[in-house]
C-alpha cells in the first residue's frame, strides 16, 4: 500500500471516531490517576529541588529524601536535582504555593503548551485536510508519551511547543525568533541545544546569532540570581545522570544508555570496571555514527528552505537519540516528524517505508510502556525469572521505539519519491 492510499484510509470517518473515543478514554484514565501525583516524581523532584534552592540548600549534591518527607513528597529514586539551573529558576514561583495547588497549575501550563503545539502543527497546514488534522490530534492525545507527561508532571510538552514554534517562525522567515525559541528550550532541558547544529549547517546565521545571544542572556540572568557557584553545581546533577543506577534502567532509552546496557550484559561487567573505557569508546562511536548520518543527510539536501521540514525533523529525532539520558515521555517530540510525514504523504512526497516505520514507532511507544509496566516492574518479576531471555529482549523495546522513530525521520529526510518519479519519467536516473 503506497503512502497516498495510507493517507486516504486514515481520513475515513469510522477510523476518526474510533481514534477519538480511544483518545478520550486514555485521557480520562490519566486524569483519574493524577490527583495523587502531586506527591510523586517528576513534579515532586522539581518542587523539592527548587524549595531547597530557595532555602540555601544545593539540590544537585544533597540527598533530597529528608526534605521531600518534610514537604509530604515522595522522592523515590530521584535523590538529587538534575534539571538545568534556568529550569529551576523558572519553576521557582510555583514553590511559593502548596505542592497540590502548584501541581495543578503546572498541569494547566502543560495542557496549554500541548494545545499551542497541536494548533501550530495541525491548523491550516498544507497536505492536512480537516479530517486528517483531527485524526492526528486524536492520535497525539492518546499517545503514551503525552499521557506520561501529564501523569508524571513532566516538562517535554513545553519543549515540544518551543520546537514547533521555532519551525513555524522559520517558515515565516523569522530566523531570529526561531533561534531564541531553541535557546529557551536548550536552557530549560539542555539536549535541544543540538538543534543549533541544524542552524549552522543550513547557514541560518541569524538564528545562530539569536540563539547564542539568548543562551548567553539566560546564563547571565541565572548566575546573577543564583550565583556562579550554585549555577556550576549543575555539573553534579549531570554527573548523577551517568550513574550506573540511572543508566542501567531499561526505560532510559537514548543511545548512550542502550550501548552501556548492551556492553554490561555481554561482558558481565559493571560501571567502574577496568574495561569501562571500552564502553565509553563504544558510546562515542555510536553517537558519532548517528550524528554523522544526520549531518550527511543535511548536507545532501540542497534546498535551504527545507520543504516539509524534513531535515529539521531529523535533527529533532537526533537530539533525543544523542541525549545523555532519555525517558519514554521524550518521544512526544516525535510528533513533529510524524505530522510532517503524514502531511507530505497526502501529496505523495513521503516514501511508504518512512510512513510505515513511523507507524511502527508509534505502536512500539505504546507497547513498550505496557510491556514495561506489566512484566518488568518491580524487578525481578516472575516473568523475568521464568523467561529471562525474552524479558531481556522486551526490556529494550523503549529504545527500539526511539530507533524506529529516528529511522522514519531519516528516511523522511532522504527519500524523495515524487522527485525521483519525475526524474524516471524524464529518462533520468535519481541521484544516489
Amino acid at each position: 500500500m503506497n503512502s497516498e492510499r495510507i493517507a486516504a484510509a486514515m481520513r475515513q470517518p469510522a477510523i476518526l471516531a474510533v481514534v477519538w473515543i480511544c483518545a478520550l478514554l486514555m485521557l480520562t484514565g490519566t486524569l483519574t490517576k493524577m490527583p495523587g501525583q502531586w506527591q510523586r516524581r517528576d513534579f515532586s523532584n522539581y518542587y523539592e529541588s527548587v524549595w531547597a534552592l530557595r532555602h540555601g540548600i544545593d539540590p544537585y549534591s544533597t540527598d533530597l529524601t529528608p526534605l521531600g518527607a518534610r514537604l509530604g513528597l515522595e522522592t523515590g529514586g530521584l535523590l538529587h536535582a538534575s534539571e538545568t539551573p534556568p529550569f529551576l529558576l523558572c519553576f521557582e514561583p510555583l514553590t511559593w504555593l502548596r505542592p497540590r495547588v502548584a501541581f495543578w497549575i503546572w498541569t494547566a501550563i502543560n495542557f496549554s503548551a500541548l494545545a499551542i503545539a497541536m494548533y501550530l502543527l495541525l491548523a491550516h497546514r498544507r497536505g492536512l485536510s480537516g479530517r486528517t488534522a483531527w485524526l492526528l490530534a486524536g492520535l497525539i492525545l492518546m499517545s503514551a508519551p503525552v499521557n506520561l507527561n501529564f501523569y508524571w508532571g513532566q516538562s517535554q510538552l513545553i519543549v515540544l511547543a518551543l520546537m514547533v514554534g521555532a519551525m513555524r517562525a522559520m517558515e515565516r522567515e523569522r530566523d531570529g525568533a526561531a533561534g531564541l525559541l531553541i535557546a529557551s528550550a536548550g536552557l530549560l532541558r539542555a539536549y535541544p541545544l543540538l538543534l543549533i547544529g541544524y542552524f549552522v549547517i543550513r547557514r541560518k546565521w541569524r538564528a545562530v546569532a539569536f540563539a547564542a545571544t539568548g543562551i548567553a542572556a539566560g546564563v547571565l540572568v541565572t548566575v546573577a540570581v543564583l550565583g556562579l557557584t550554585q549555577t556550576l553545581n549543575f555539573i553534579y546533577g549531570a554527573l548523577w545522570l551517568t550513574d550506573y543506577s540511572v543508566v542501567n534502567r531499561v526505560d532510559n532509552l537514548s543511545l548512550g544508555p542502550f550501548v552501556s546496557r548492551m556492553f554490561w550484559a555481554l561482558t558481565g561487567t559493571a560501571s567502574g570496571s577496568s574495561t569501562d573505557w571500552i564502553r565509553r569508546a563504544g558510546i562515542a562511536v555510536a553517537d558519532l555514527v548517528v550524528l554523522g548520518m544526520t549531518i550527511r543527510a543535511t548536507l545532501a539536501d540542497t534546498n535551504r528552505r527545507d520543504p516539509d521540514w524534513r531535515i529539521y525533523s531529523l535533527w529533532i529525532a537526533t537530539s533525543i537519540m544523542l541525549s545523555p539520558v532519555g525517558w519514554h515521555h521524550y518521544l512526544v517530540l516525535l510528533a513533529i516528524p510524524f505530522v510532517q510525514l503524514v502531511a507530505s504523504a497526502a501529496d505523495g512526497r513521503s516514501s511508504s517505508r518512512a510512513v510505515w516505520m513511523a507507524a511502527l514507532a508509534y505502536a512500539l511507544s505504546v507497547v513498550s510502556l505496557r510491556v514495561f509496566n506489566r512484566f518488568l516492574i518491580p524487578p525481578p518479576t516472575g516473568f523475568q525469572l521464568i523467561f529471562p531471555s525474552l524479558a531481556r529482549a522486551l526490556e529494550e523495546t523503549s529504545f527500539i521505539a526511539l530507533l524506529t522513530g529516528y529511522i522514519a525521520a531519516y528516511w523522511f529526510a532522504t527519500d524523495h519519491p515524487r522527485r525521483d518519479a519525475v526524474l524516471i519519467r524524464g529518462g533520468l536516473t535519481p541521484p544516489m
